[in-house]
């Protein structure tokens, strides 16, 4: 007979976590569900759950008498970045509640990362390349491309379905809940609105940017280096950056690239493919490049193939994006300023951010291969949020995941929360 009683608390906008809580029951285990919003309850239904309805500031309480009143032995949720999700890890460690954190992978596509307590600086995940390696012994190696057909329509109507409800009904039913997004969803629609009014002519103009920062005048290839933008609202950079800020980021690495590149260089910005316009990234990113006497060595591409630009480039700046794995992937230079999970001592540099533009280093591919395998192996389980095969699929993994006794990454390997350490803040501040 299972014992455990798994509670889950926010997911992603479509029906992943009711079929996740399905195969668990199927497997005789119990499940609660805390919801925040109408938006949450219409990818439950028609399970049944509680409704929070209380502020911000008494979740923590009314968590830890809700965890002790229905026994509960596990808590699952999307990420460990929103403030209630944060509470509840830190709950979870110290009162010896198993925490499982669901996000897309690590390893694109068509991955889902599954693992105990949080993610990037929270990851149990080891940094010691020994501790790697060990991990990867008789592991198997890793699976290229994906196995499940993803549409964008798709997830445009989940996200409707989730945010329209609490944006008409939400004063009523839970007015001291907050959305978890950076902009209010009408204000995030209307920029995807704008997007897509301008879809042509920004294609267009990627096309141009990308010929006129990876080209010379006579045609030959130029050196450039690559920073694939993340979203602002994302919280890898809000809880695992330095500053939390991602405008004051990019203007630090503008700054350190005009003082320190070769002048033969070029740096290319590429906006995030579902960013929605709103954070104006060309005018931002080309008034700090004029203003340092750059501007003409500074691009801005919304849009263009991230993989064939990776290939090209000099080196790859991120602060955590997975595009940095992918990049070691293709054995390209990467460096990493906030906290990510493949930045590791013989995969990523380590010297600072005016060195890397000069002397950018190799990562070391056996290494690389080891963590990718050790890294499947531990945190990563096939399936997506979108899509019935990707749900299915990944429903079945993930729920045979969480019901594993033995933990893949021990207890002992846990990081202290809200503890970070970023070995680039005082240079990006500077």
């Amino acid at each position: 007979m299972n014992t455990r009683t798994f509670l889950f608390l926010q997911g992603p906008a479509s029906p992943f976590f009711r079929l996740v809580a399905d195969r668990l029951e199927a497997e005789s285990a119990r499940v609660e569900r805390i919801n925040f919003c109408i938006g949450d309850m219409v990818f439950w239904w028609p399970r049944r759950s509680t409704l929070f309805r209380g502020k911000k500031n008494e979740w923590a309480a009314y968590l830890a008498a809700f965890v002790r009143h229905h026994a509960v032995t596990d808590i699952v949720m999307l990420g460990d970045g929103r403030d209630y999700h944060a509470a509840a890890a830190e709950l979870g460690q110290s009162s010896g509640i198993r925490v499982h954190i669901v996000e897309h992978g690590y390893l694109r596509p068509d991955w889902l990362t599954v693992e105990p307590d949080g993610m990037s600086a929270h990851s149990r995940f080891p940094r010691d390349p020994e501790a790697i390696r060990a991990l990867a012994d008789g592991v198997p190696l890793v699976a290229r491309g994906g196995l499940f057909q993803s549409s964008f329509l798709t997830y445009a109507l989940y996200d409707l379905a989730y945010h329209i409800p609490n944006v008409l009904l939400g004063p009523l039913v839970h007015r001291h809940y907050r959305t978890h997004g950076a902009v209010h969803p009408v204000v995030e629609y209307s920029g995807w609105i704008c997007k897509g009014l301008t879809a042509g002519r920004r294609r267009k103009q990627a096309e141009k940017t990308i010929a006129a920062s990876t080209r010379r005048l006579d045609g030959s290839d130029a050196r450039f280096f690559l920073f694939p933008l993340q979203l602002p609202g994302d919280y890898q950079i809000i809880r695992h950056s330095p500053g939390g800020d991602l405008n004051k980021i990019v203007e630090a690495v503008i700054t350190s690239f005009a003082r320190y590149a070769p002048k033969d260089t070029r740096l290319l910005f590429k906006i995030h493919p579902i960013d929605n316009g709103l954070s104006r990234w060309p005018e931002r990113i080309g008034g700090v490049a004029s203003r340092l006497g750059v501007g003409d060595r500074v691009f801005v591409a919304d849009g263009g193939n991230t993989d064939a630009l990776i290939e090209r480039a000099e080196g790859i700046v991120t602060v955590n994006s997975t595009v940095g794995l992918t990049a070691l992937g293709f054995g390209r230079p990467v460096i990493a300023l906030g906290s990510a999970i493949y930045d590791i001592e013989g995969l990523t540099s380590q010297a600072p951010l005016a060195d890397f533009w000069n002397s950018p280093p190799l990562p070391d591919q056996d290494l690389f291969d080891a963590f990718m395998r050790a890294l499947s192996a531990t945190t990563q389980v096939r399936g997506g949020f979108i899509g019935r095969e990707a749900l299915e699929t990944g429903a079945d993994n993930v729920a045979a995941r969480l019901l594993e006794t033995d933990e893949r990454l021990p207890e002992s390997l846990r990081k202290p929360r809200n503890q970070g350490i970023f070995r680039y803040a005082e240079e990006l501040s500077g």
